[in-house]
């Protein structure tokens, strides 16, 4: 038995021995890669990688996205889904699959060392390299490309081709650049009074014979599920008028659809490319005339059918080329924007420094003047629109000086329209932050218009416009208008829960979340309160069901995730994708859900990441989507619809490796206010609790929804940097705050301070002597009145503060021309009342007349 007890102890005593050479060894490597982490320099900065403008072919097996740094040259990337394999495509960039996914397509920038040393030789602009546009032979990898394209467009259905704009190149025989194989070659043109910057087209289908170019090109357009391309061109060299062409890549026919014209603008196809729109003029002076054309692209013969002359627009009216020139979705009406005939403009013998200049301001002005300064070059290009019905060939004015905004649904298809008047309501917005307009319900096959609303917000047509729906913020509720019978319901009065904003702590109204959207031929309108997707019956007949039902239990926020873009209505019965999002533990995931079937909503993904960019393949089952926290880039994932499988194609900045990175916690403390306050800390991931560390406090209003989020270490224009700092061994607190109408400054306090001192007295590791504060904006206001009232920081930066309500009262924001009015009785800055009303509370919240108070180094950057 002794020899035995002796074996058993030395046997283990050796195992023993190993378990703790093993465990030294473990904390010795991580301890050693840890200790090769560095800190981040701001060097390090601008090679750091954002993925951008992900994109997914129709098929589902090919990927591509563009992998760009902070500063320098990007990539693009495309992934084959099968293969597991990628190519990389330098300085690469706007890519799109053409419908069969034969080719990818994509411009190619010049390398930026060589901008930046022509620029700083001082090369005018038009003698710097241009675009290239690239093919990339999916199957065999094959690239090609053609020089100085300034762009392209490929249709989305019927056609595996081309169109591109480039300069105009004369034939080399030595090129390595692809050249059509069959052109249209003609000299470049004669430079004329009214020449413009005229271009070669090319339409070509990659990596086969199939290329046509055409010269001295000015605009063109193509079918988006035909086979049609439209262009304006100068026929001849000997004039300056241009003609406009259409070319079939299906028989490979060209045909001339009108000649000699000075001037034509808005070329626009129907979507399956059988009919043609464009305005045309003939005259040669700047302020030209317009004319609205339309042609069959089977008969070919231009049509005018809307001019100066016409009954059906306003007299002295006229088709403008400043609005857009569009069909609707099923071809029936051609949409065009009118505007009144421009004056002439007469020769001055005045020189410019001679003309006195004078802005009268008045108290009736309809928006203030420097609203109206603001606005000025966009208002002398007002256009308004109007409507074209082919088969009736009847044209009505929808828009005009009352009604200047009109709301269209379901693909332009439906036969009515909502008209807006904003007019009445303009100078309220100097002190409302409610935005209340005049509703009418236009009716497009007779141009009828019938006021329906008054002073409203927040206003729908439903998709075949048997509806009108709308919040009314007076007493928190949802209705709906029948639009024949003009029957109103009160949709979620009887609904318990608010559907406005429960976190609004704004002295003004609270706003909805707002509606997910309609089921087939308007039968449910689907509205989100908080957390959960309402299917409510808009006639009031049936009793409105909580499609999601467990939102508000589990303080889960269910949104819609539309897959589809050719969807006008949301299915029932078949299964469609919600996010959600925990307010409770930040969890993200998606959620399955069919509409209209109980007990239906199932988690698919769930995670402690944030979920995001989800798209997916037209004709396939597969999705591509973006995860992150803290540690984690948003790279790209690529799954099934069941989300299961799932596979990160990505790795966009591995070199974060080598860097001390930031973690991140949750923590909770009770405001000098007693409020339950949650907040986010980062931590460096090298962390030692035996250490003292300085804290920089960050805020703005409420951030934990950004618990989960990664921060990309780049430069700011106005916030610190959460990386940067943790990763040079800061502790970071960012802070949520609850306000108090009419004391933002105190409200800040209470809740910033005292999370501060929180943290300070109960965790050691936060040294109190050295902490710091930094914001921005609103964020930097609040900087400049905490340091009035406490010398808690060893150093603070404000960003853009206000430090004196009294005179931002009547500020001017000269990018909008709008007056900061509102701001303060109803907006962010909360003190709900006018100046002459409380001036005690906003001296109250100025730090400037406690400025004598202020002991804490301040840096101010001012901005302009």
């Amino acid at each position: 038995q002794k020899t035995s007890k002796h074996w058993w102890f030395e046997h283990n005593t050796l195992i023993m021995k190993k378990v703790i050479a093993i465990c030294f060894a473990t904390v010795l490597f991580f301890s050693n890669a840890y200790s090769q982490k560095r800190e981040l320099q701001i060097s390090d900065f601008a090679g750091w990688k954002n993925i951008e403008k992900t994109i997914i072919n129709n098929q589902g097996n090919y990927i591509s996205y563009e992998l760009n740094p902070n500063k320098g040259d990007g990539n693009l990337i495309v992934y084959n889904t099968s293969s597991k394999t990628s190519d990389t495509i330098p300085r690469a960039y706007n890519a799109q699959f053409d419908v069969f996914s034969e080719f990818i397509v994509f411009k190619i920038k010049p390398a930026e060392d060589t901008l930046r040393k022509l620029k700083l030789a001082k090369k005018k602009k038009e003698d710097l390299p241009k675009d290239s546009l690239g093919f990339m032979n999916l199957k065999t990898g094959q690239t090609v490309k053609f020089p100085d394209v300034s762009s392209y467009l490929l249709p989305k259905e019927q056609g595996a081709w081309v169109a591109f704009l480039s300069e105009h190149q004369k034939p080399k025989p030595d090129s390595a650049e692809v050249k059509p194989k069959k052109s249209e070659k003609k000299d470049s043109p004669k430079k004329g009074k009214n020449d413009k910057e005229l271009k070669d087209l090319t339409i070509h289908k990659p990596f086969t014979d199939f290329s046509f170019t055409f010269n001295r090109v000015d605009q063109f357009t193509l079918a988006q599920k035909g086979h049609t391309v439209a262009f304006s061109t100068k026929l001849t060299d000997s004039t300056s008028s241009f003609g406009l062409v259409v070319f079939d890549t299906q028989n490979q026919k060209i045909d001339t659809v009108l000649r000699e014209a000075e001037s034509i603008e808005r070329i626009t196809l129907d979507e399956a490319g059988r009919q043609l729109a464009f305005l045309a003029s003939n005259d040669t002076i700047d302020e030209k005339v317009f004319s609205l054309y339309l042609s069959s692209t089977k008969k070919l013969v231009a049509e005018k059918i809307v001019d100066t002359l016409s009954a059906s627009i306003p007299k002295g009216w006229m088709p403008s080329e400043n609005g857009n020139v569009f069909f609707s979705e099923d071809g029936s009406k051609l949409f065009f924007a009118t505007a009144k005939i421009p004056s002439k403009t007469e020769n001055d013998s005045i020189l410019e420094e001679e003309v006195p200049k004078l802005d009268v301001w008045s108290w009736t002005d309809n928006p203030i003047q420097p609203r109206q300064l603001n606005d000025l070059d966009k208002e002398k290009k007002r256009t308004y629109l109007a409507v074209y019905r082919i088969n009736e060939k009847k044209t009505f004015q929808l828009a005009d000086t009352v009604i200047r905004a009109v709301n269209l649904v379901n693909k332009n298809n439906t036969d009515f329209a909502l008209g807006i008047n904003s007019q009445p309501y303009l100078k309220q917005q100097v002190w409302s932050a409610d935005s209340r307009n005049d509703y009418f319900l236009l009716n497009l096959k007779t141009g009828a218009k019938k006021q329906i609303l008054e002073a409203k917000s927040h206003v729908s047509l439903s998709p075949t416009a048997k509806y009108t729906v709308w919040y009314d913020v007076s007493d928190s509720i949802y209705y709906s208008m029948n639009n024949s019978t003009q029957q109103v319901m009160a949709l979620t009065k009887n609904i318990v829960v608010p559907f406005y904003d429960e976190e609004n702590d704004t002295p003004s109204n609270p706003r909805p979340y707002g509606i997910m959207g309609w089921t087939e031929n308007d039968e449910f309108v689907l509205i989100y309160d908080r957390f959960d997707i309402w299917r409510i019956d808009p006639s009031g007949k049936r009793v409105p069901v909580n499609e999601t039902e467990i939102g508000r239990k589990t303080a889960t926020r269910y949104r819609y995730r539309k897959l589809d873009d050719e969807l006008v209505f949301i299915p029932t019965g078949t299964e469609i994708i919600l996010s959600g999002s925990d307010e409770k533990n930040l969890q993200h995931g998606y959620w399955g859900i069919a509409i209209n079937k109980q007990n239906s909503l199932n988690p698919l993904i769930v995670e402690n990441n944030v979920l995001g960019s989800l798209k997916k393949a037209k004709d396939a089952e597969t999705v591509i989507w973006t995860k992150q926290n803290v540690k984690e880039y948003p790279n790209i994932n690529v799954s099934d619809l069941s989300f299961s499988n799932s596979e990160t194609i990505s790795n966009a900045n591995p070199q974060q490796d080598k860097f001390i990175w930031p973690t991140a916690e949750v923590v909770q403390w009770i405001s000098f206010a007693g409020d339950t306050l949650r907040g986010i800390l980062y931590k460096p991931d090298n962390f030692d609790a035996s250490k003292k560390y300085p804290m920089i406090s960050y805020f703005y209003e409420r951030y934990l929804y950004s618990f989960n989020y990664y921060h990309v270490p780049k430069p700011s224009q106005s916030i610190i940097s959460i990386s940067f700092y943790a990763s040079n061994v800061y502790i970071v607190l960012v802070s949520d705050i609850v306000y108090k109408e009419g004391y933002p400054g105190q409200s800040a306090y209470d809740a910033i301070v005292s999370g501060v001192q929180f943290l300070v007295s109960t965790r050691s590791f936060i040294d109190g002597n050295r902490l710091g504060i930094q914001g921005q904006s609103w964020g930097g206001y609040q900087v400049a009145w905490l340091i009035t009232r406490t010398n808690l920081y060893k150093a603070a930066m404000a960003g853009a503060p206000v430090s004196n309500m009294t005179s931002a009262y009547g500020g001017i924001r000269w990018e909008s021309g709008m007056v900061r009015q509102f701001q303060y009785e109803e907006g962010q800055s909360r003190i709900g009342a006018s100046l002459w009303d409380r001036p005690d509370l906003y001296i109250e919240n100025s730090p400037l007349f406690r400025a004598d108070k202020i002991e804490t180094p301040l840096l101010i950057m001012a901005n302009d």
